[in-house]
Parts: C-alpha cells; structure tokens; sequence
C-alpha cells in the first residue's frame, strides 16, 4: 500500500530539528539546513538511463555538517547505486532470484511511513516490501526500517539505523553477496567529485581497495567540493562518514567490509556466506553512522566508537 500523497508544512517540535515533506520525499533539516533527504516514492532515472534503475525507499543526499551533499545518485559508473541504500546482489525467494540491488526484476514497496519529532532526535519508520516486478502487489521480503538522527554536537552528527528483514513469502529466501566479491547490506556512495577517498580503520589507513576486511567500523574522508575559483588555495577541508557495527549485529564483528576507491563503502554481510531464512523467520541489522568534519584522526572517530560502545551497553 503506497503511502498517501499528503503536503504537509514544516512539523517540528524544536528549533534545531524538522521535518518538510513534499509527497514524493521526506526532508529532515537542522536549524534549516539539510541533513538528508529519504525518497518513498519512486524516483525516475534521469535521461540516458534504463527505467528499470528506478527507485525508492533511500537516503540522498545526505548532507554534511555544513550543507554540502555527500552523496551520489545514478553514478555513471554503477547506475543502481544510490546513496544510502541497503540491498543485496544474490538473493533468492524458492528458486526465483529476487534483486533488489541492480532493479532487475524486483523492486521495494513502501508501506508506511511515519515520523516523530523530540527535542535530542528526529525518527522515522518505514515498512517497505520487497516485490517481484511481474506480482507488485505480493510481497516476498518484509523490511522495517528505523532511521534516528540526534542534532550536531562537536562537529559530528549521529544516525542510527535499525534494519530488520523477515521472510514473509511463504517459501526459503536467501541473502549473499556478490561471487568473490561480496557486497550487500548497509551502503554509502559517495559522490566521486569529492576523490581521492580516504579509508581508515582499527588498523589504521587503508590505501588500497577491499572486498573483505575485519574491523568494527570504518571511516571514509575526502575533501570538500570548492568552487574551483582558486587553485592554489591551501587545501580543501576534509568531511567524512564513519560506520560503526552494532554488537549486537549476527556474527559480529562481521568481516566483510568492502572499500572501494572509486567511492564506495559498504558493510557486506552475510558476504560470501549464505544466510537463510525459514517462512516467517528474520534478522536485524543495527549501524551508526556518523557525519563529521575533519579527516577521521581529527575527527577522533575511534574514539567515537568507543563512546558509541559504552552507550550500547547503557541502553
């Protein structure tokens, strides 16, 4: 059931968070700037671009602390990518593959859509149905997302993500990553105008390309995007995106990070390992994400998790 094509006005309970919602995309600003915007209806690819690219049910752009956009949609180099995005390359309901990653054949459905305003945090829900695009009206994978963004403190901002997918097909549906490559999961593209990317790690830097690494968590920076209006100017600032596991999270820490230089960041799992699940069975994925400014050292984004930690444990 799609969600109803209402224009509502600003709703907001404090001045530093809000909602705007023009019936096709839901806003969330902070102290009226953009922090990011989700999409519940389907958006058409642009010109030169196969329909079967369309989409819905993601983030983008997703904003940096200072208004710049961060991320990237229908990049030239892999059309069904598409900011913040969760999905999965290989994935089967029965015998029949279901790709909600490259569109082809299924796609999600939104169900509701709902948003509560407090004065440390702006939420919303979702409910999307995976579908087959030849039976839009029956689903086969029942996601519910909840996505919590906390207001700006020491130049970094906070979203939490809880996903939990269930198998509402009535037959065995698997998830897996791509054939020795992985993927699938929590996705961030960012806007290659913003390269070279930075990775950082536990370990430390990471200068070459993975499709599988260890770690907790994991960092992204790049260089703002400036106007070009002067080359020799000391180097740009750097903004990032950090990712951080959940500890709670099946198998944790799940080793399938993948960092690709081009611009891409993702936490792959199951990865190359086949997770099933039983008619009625389901699993849940938790994530911070974490938007700063700086490169990771200086945004102290160990340091972050470590804190991200604790909270867990308080909570």
């Amino acid at each position: 059931m799609a969600v109803s094509a209402v224009l509502i006005a600003l709703c907001s309970v404090s001045a530093a968070l809000e909602f705007q919602d023009d019936a096709k995309a839901l806003t969330l600003l902070e102290d009226g700037k953009p922090v990011y915007v989700y999409h519940y209806t389907m958006v058409t690819p642009p010109e030169g671009v196969d329909a079967r690219y369309r989409r819905l049910a993601y983030m983008h752009p997703l904003y940096g602390l200072e208004g710049e956009v961060l991320t990237q949609d229908f990049p030239a180099d892999h059309f069904h990518h598409r900011g913040v995005f969760w999905a999965w390359p290989e994935c089967t309901v029965g015998d029949r593959k279901i790709d909600v990653w490259s569109m082809d054949g299924a796609h999600q459905v939104q169900e509701m859509l709902s948003r509560h305003l407090a004065a440390d945090a702006a939420q919303i829900a979702v409910i999307n149905h995976w579908v087959f695009d030849d039976a839009p009206s029956v689903p086969q994978v029942r996601e519910k997302i909840s996505i919590t963004t906390y207001p700006t403190t020491n130049n970094q901002r906070a979203i939490d993500f809880d996903m939990t997918f269930s198998n509402v097909s009535g037959k065995m549906v698997t998830f897996l990553g791509a054939e020795n490559k992985g993927y699938g999961g929590l996705c961030f593209r960012p806007d290659n105008a913003h390269k070279p990317m930075h990775f950082t790690t536990k370990d430390g830097q990471i200068p070459e390309d993975q499709l599988r690494y260890d770690t907790p968590w994991a960092d992204v920076s790049f260089e703002k995007v400036g106007d070009g209006s002067d080359e020799a100017a000391t180097p740009t600032p750097q903004v990032g995106v950090a990712i951080f596991q959940h500890p709670d999270n099946p198998g944790y820490p799940h080793p399938g990070w993948i960092f690709r230089h081009y611009s891409f960041l993702g936490v792959s799992w199951p990865h190359e390992q086949t997770h099933v699940l039983q008619p009625g069975e389901s699993f849940t994925l938790k994530y911070r994400m974490l938007v700063h400014q700086g490169s990771a050292e200086e945004a102290k984004v160990k340091e972050a998790f470590e804190e991200y930690l604790e909270e867990v444990k308080e909570n």
